[in-house]
């Protein structure tokens, strides 16, 4: 597996590599020199200044920055097959775990920082099967229920605390207030995205319990050992949809799915509530009252107010920084890992204004514009958060469009629970 990456991808290093060195006043002879890949499209300049600022307090290294490519994934493997591997670059779990052989293993002794700072549900994604840690999440986000609280308090005349819903049952009465008061209260997005990978993904991930106890549900659908739709896990997070689908805004076509409408829709009270994520303030924000508070909170996705899960609010990693160990020396590895470290802590605030996403450190002291991605770093500084093992690393690649169009069927009421729970179990089984 290690050379796997390099041999297969040889033809590919004809296409070269575009890296724009950046450098500070040093001996030469004195530096060690690294190399920094991103796969963000558009922050080439911010890293070149924040790579500019790692080097003039680290005159002994040097970062040659890479200019992102759009292809991505594709670039990665180019500079490998070059010869020409980055030192660190910034990848999605799931390419990372698919080179894991070709990366460098963090000391979590030597850099304590991390668990110090990171909670261990970040940290998961980025485990090889040796239970060893390959990547730093350079960002997370959630996915929960998006409110906006200036309406839901007009509506129902009561302040409007979200730490106050503490189950499916408390959802159901808030859902019947904002009602009563004329505003339509809460909704879906009719896209298979947003049903069969967030919503459905729900079932397999925290409410099931840690890493090992997500696997082994998933390998018991897979073997027929267990049956989803006696699931009391499915069971309940159906419950918690049922009441979304009643109160839906979006009732008359609930596959519309255009999140613009819908963001505008929230934007301007027309609803209160939308089953969303942090990133929906992109479709929020040009249409929001100055006036208006929005927020995220967590799904709860049971019965009982004693499930912490109801009170934890989904998240997950996009991308995290690896360190390469088959083409990088040690010294290099180790440089590599003083600008991860300096990216992560010093750096927080510009990492966070130049991702607007929430950072998953918790001793660090980041503001941010985006309310949703402030509500996501506020139960991260809370510990309030559920891991996403199983959306992360354990669901294949059509799981959300095959899943995503039977849970669409169940929204227009086409299929019944149990039809869905069948269908669903039927696509496990057919994994190898």
């Amino acid at each position: 597996m290690k050379k796997k990456l390099i041999c297969a991808l040889m033809t590919a290093a004809m296409a070269g590599s575009l890296v724009s060195g950046l450098t500070v006043s040093a001996d030469s002879d004195s530096q060690v020199t690294i190399s920094l890949y991103t796969t963000l499209p558009n922050k080439d300049s911010q890293f070149e200044q924040l790579c500019e600022e790692f080097m003039e307090e680290n005159p002994d290294i040097k970062v040659n920055y890479i200019a992102y490519d759009s292809s991505e994934k594709q670039k990665w493997m180019t500079l490998y097959a070059s010869g020409e591997a980055p030192t660190v670059s910034i990848m999605d779990p799931i390419d990372i775990q698919e080179n894991i052989e070709n990366m460098a293993a963090y000391d979590l002794d030597e850099d304590s920082w991390i668990t110090d700072q990171v909670d261990e549900s970040y940290l998961d994604v980025f485990k090889g099967e040796d239970g060893k840690l390959y990547a730093v999440p350079n960002c997370v986000t959630a996915m929960g229920i998006v409110y906006n609280k200036t309406v839901i308090e007009k509506a129902t005349g009561e302040p409007f605390d979200p730490s106050s819903i503490k189950s499916n049952t408390d959802l159901e009465a808030l859902c019947e207030k904002i009602q009563a008061g004329g505003v339509s209260p809460i909704m879906f997005t009719g896209v298979d995205w947003s049903l069969g990978s967030h919503y459905l993904s729900q079932v397999f991930s925290g409410i099931q319990g840690d890493t090992e106890a997500q696997q082994n549900f998933i390998n018991s659908l897979k073997d027929g050992s267990a049956e989803l739709k006696s699931n009391a896990a499915w069971n309940s997070v159906m419950d918690t949809f049922d009441i979304i689908a009643k109160y839906n805004y979006n009732s008359n076509d609930p596959l519309v799915g255009n999140t613009d409408i819908d963001g505008q829709a929230i934007a301007k009270g027309d609803v209160a509530m939308w089953f969303m994520g942090d990133w929906a303030w992109n479709y929020i924000k040009d249409s929001a009252s100055a006036d208006d508070e929005f927020g995220l909170m967590p799904c709860p996705l049971t019965g009982n107010e004693e499930d912490a899960v109801n009170t934890e609010l989904g998240v997950f990693c996009s991308k995290g920084y690896c360190i390469d160990a088959s083409q990088n020396s040690e010294e290099e590895q180790a440089a590599g890992k003083k600008l991860v470290e300096f990216f992560c802590v010093e750096k927080a605030q510009e990492m966070s204004d130049l991702l607007d996403m929430a950072l998953p450190f918790s001793k660090v002291d980041v503001s941010y514009d985006n309310p949703l991605v402030s509500s996501t770093q506020s139960y991260i500084a809370d510990g309030a958060v559920s891991s996403t093992y199983a959306f992360s690393r354990l669901l294949p690649s059509d799981f959300w469009s095959e899943n995503g169009a039977v849970m669409q069927q169940y929204l227009t009421n086409v299929m019944d629970r149990d039809a869905a729970a069948d269908a669903i179990q039927t696509y496990w089984q057919n994994q190898k």
